[in-house]
């Protein structure tokens, strides 16, 4: 009796010792840690940073050492001029070069990379928000599935303890055979449904992990989800409109960056080392030169018309595109606080509608052990209980559906 009763309490504990406990935390926590898409913006916002470095070294003088070494053969009067050629040249110097009097121009050029920096951010704080809603999503939908099987399994552990009541009336001749076998087939096909409800679980855990990137096929107790509504933000606050904000800055960074291409450009030179074509004078050709140069535009074929025609399209497109989502985005947040609210009234609506179910379920299990209510009477009883708790389910879920909505367009 010892081993046999260790036995049954190891099948008893044996689910909640194995199948660990999940939140919704906790994948968020894992699908955020494991997604590609963030590390590669983390990347390219590293990557920026880098560019903007290399821009302002650019900025600094650059040195560089040039080394030539010429020798142009005259053979009975054949070979190239000495006038031109001097016969033979020796050139090794070390140049050195920057720009001047380009405060503004270089200012333009490092704001184009605090610019695309803060585009990176916000768009991986998009690329985040979207994760974050598509693994809440998926939650819930595995959620659901797991909680309409355990609902079913109760309801059938119901059935079964019913079966077994009306089993002995029945061999009492108080109910008829057809009334016993009549709960039987309602059993058969309850065991049915839970069977398909437990493949659909195992399947929505499985899309769970994978869009975590979790490789995990153990079992998992998942817990409802309590979501509550983000703080009201402003549309000016949203980082969806944020980055047409950030677009109306690049446009405007594009055009001083175009304008400075049209101002002069003046460079300070130097070099110092040797240039000789006599070798036996080598050591008095030894020297340094300094100076300045200047580029002014003066005509490019009306360019700068065409650029300007150009980036006024960007921009018109811009505010087409900005004022198209601030129309939707009002419109689809008083459409998902309109859907919360009756939600969460039917919700209301289907407790009450449950306790009175209740109450005759259990007036009709009185009448059932008394012999004086047919079993096709109380099954129909049963199915209105299943169907009441069910939609409650439905409904609980449907409402953390809408909020995780409200919050995506929220952020």
């Amino acid at each position: 009796m010892r081993i046999v009763l260790t036995f049954i309490l190891i099948l008893l504990l044996y689910p909640k010792i194995y199948s660990q406990e999940c939140t919704l935390a906790g994948y968020l926590d894992k699908g955020v840690s494991n997604s590609p898409v963030l590390k590669d913006l983390s990347n390219q916002i590293l990557s920026n940073h880098y560019d903007s470095l290399i821009a302002r070294a650019a900025c600094l003088p650059q040195v560089n050492f040039n080394g030539y070494l010429m020798y142009a053969p005259s053979v009975n009067g054949w070979g190239y001029s000495d006038v031109i050629t001097n016969g033979q040249n020796l050139i090794g110097t070390l140049n050195a070069s920057q720009q001047i009097l380009n405060k503004k121009t270089r200012e333009i050029n490092f704001e184009k990379f605090g610019i695309a920096s803060e585009n990176l951010t916000n768009t991986r704080k998009i690329s985040l928000n979207e994760l974050k809603k598509a693994i809440t999503a998926q939650y819930l939908t595995a959620f659901s599935a797991l909680e309409e099987r355990k609902f079913q399994q109760m309801t059938l552990a119901t059935l079964v303890n019913e079966a077994t009541i009306l089993k002995a009336w029945t061999e009492k001749g108080i109910y008829r055979q057809t009334d016993y076998l009549s709960l039987k087939v309602e059993i058969l096909n309850l065991e049915q449904n839970i069977r398909d409800l437990d493949l659909r679980y195992h399947n929505e855990f499985w899309n769970l992990n994978l869009i975590c990137g979790v490789n995990d096929t153990s079992s998992c107790d998942l817990k409802l989800p309590v979501i509550s509504d983000t703080l009201i933000k402003t549309i000016e606050n949203s980082m969806f409109f944020r980055q047409f904000l950030i677009d109306s800055l690049t446009i405007v960074n594009k055009k001083l960056l175009d304008d400075s291409r049209y101002k002069p450009v003046v460079s300070w030179f130097a070099d110092g080392g040797i240039i000789n074509n006599e070798p036996q004078y080598l050591y008095q050709n030894f020297g340094i030169s300094i100076g300045l140069s200047m580029t002014i535009p003066v005509f490019d074929g009306n360019q700068r018309k065409i650029n300007y025609d150009k980036i006024h399209i960007s921009e018109e497109t811009r505010r087409n595109y900005r004022d198209n989502f601030r129309f939707r985005y009002g419109s689809q947040l008083k459409q998902l606080q309109f859907e919360l609210e009756k939600t969460r009234l039917l919700l209301k609506e289907n407790d009450k509608q449950i306790s009175l179910i209740q109450e005759l379920i259990a007036a009709d299990r009185i009448m059932l052990n008394a012999g004086s209510l047919s079993i096709t009477d109380y099954i129909l009883a049963l199915n209105s209980l299943i169907d009441a708790k069910h939609a409650g389910l439905l409904y609980q879920i449907r409402t953390q559906y809408i909020l995780n909505e409200i919050n995506f367009w929220k952020q």
